[in-house]
């Protein structure tokens, strides 16, 4: 199992595992596209290895069926079709399956993958789970991840070990691109390095991902009008998504953080959203309090996205209040 970065993550629950101090419930927070659930698999390898060294073997019954995916004591939570996680299903398939001793091996491993997209049942599934937290059976673990550890309760954080995933470096985004993706060209290779850059999942959205890759178009119009100053470019742009929710939600995100990228930059920093020279050009036009005040209101009008407000009102309400 191939992990790219994080090394110091893997090191920190390699030391623990290895100790015998194998942590039974885990955070991972950190971006979308950071490879939250890859860590998660690789991280449940490491406790259920046979060896108990804290690195994955690769060779023993638990890490073959790890990687196939079929391992009967690792078990991923189901959301419904918008997202959330239920009471119900939570209560039964997680809390009161854990007394229930493993299938195989000395350990079963829970996982709640993005947690901070189950907005309507976020609360109540984390006051069911504290009592989990609080007092796990020996012979399970929990592993909850989200893009922000602001998703979840101070006393499920108290109680967790906490674990921060970051970009990988440009190399190492390269070499996975090179790795995966041996039939494209090394021009697709550096466009989808440039949309993605330390973020692999973004990469990997660019060349597999219609919708990603239009997106990153998009956010580019929309970054380049309003660097030179056109409102009927930035109007025109923003018309392009008429009628797409899911594309002009996502094309206002890479663009929210192509301006925190401008005052990243003006505080001499380095960029690291779909498009450095865009930046570079927004970073000119603007000062950095002017960056971070219309950075926060596209995400007001991403918050009117999520509330189904009419897409035609929020482009040129958008539009006017930018101009």
């Amino acid at each position: 199992m191939k992990i790219y970065g994080n090394k110091a993550l893997l090191a920190q629950t390699a030391r623990m595992v290895s100790a015998g101090r194998e942590p039974h419930s885990i955070i991972i927070h950190g971006e979308k596209g950071l490879g939250k659930k890859t860590m998660a698999k690789y991280i449940a390898a490491q406790l259920m290895c046979e060896e108990h060294s804290g690195v994955p073997c690769g060779r023993c019954r638990a890490c073959q069926l790890i990687e196939r995916g079929a391992h009967p004591d690792l078990i991923f939570a189901q959301s419904n079709d918008k997202g959330n996680y239920l009471v119900e299903d939570i209560r039964d398939s997680i809390v009161g399956d854990a007394p229930v001793a493993p299938n195989e091996g000395d350990i079963k491993v829970y996982v709640i993958p993005d947690f901070d997209l189950s907005i309507q049942t976020s609360i109540q599934v984390q006051n069911i789970l504290l009592k989990l937290i609080e007092e796990p059976p020996d012979h399970t673990a929990l592993i909850l991840t989200a893009r922000s550890k602001e998703a979840f309760l101070t006393t499920i954080i108290s109680r967790c070990v906490s674990l921060s995933v970051t970009p990988v470096t440009m190399q190492e985004s390269g070499e996975f691109l090179q790795a995966n993706y041996p039939d494209r060209s090394m021009e697709e290779i550096r466009e989808a390095l440039e949309a993605g850059k330390g973020n692999i999942g973004r990469c990997k959205a660019y060349i597999e991902q219609e919708q990603f890759y239009n997106a990153v178009g998009l956010a580019r119009q929309i970054a380049q009008a309003y660097a030179g100053g056109s409102e009927y470019g930035f109007l025109k742009a923003l018309a392009g998504a008429d009628g797409k929710k899911s594309l002009l939600r996502e094309a206002l995100y890479l663009f929210s953080e192509l301006l925190r990228d401008a005052c990243v930059r003006l505080a001499n920093g380095d960029a690291v959203g779909c498009d450095t020279a865009l930046a570079d050009a927004l970073s000119r036009r603007l000062t950095l309090s002017a960056g971070t005040e219309i950075y926060d209101k596209i995400t007001k009008y991403i918050r009117r996205i999520d509330a189904n407000c009419s897409l035609g009102l929020v482009c040129n309400s958008l539009c006017a209040d930018l101009f």
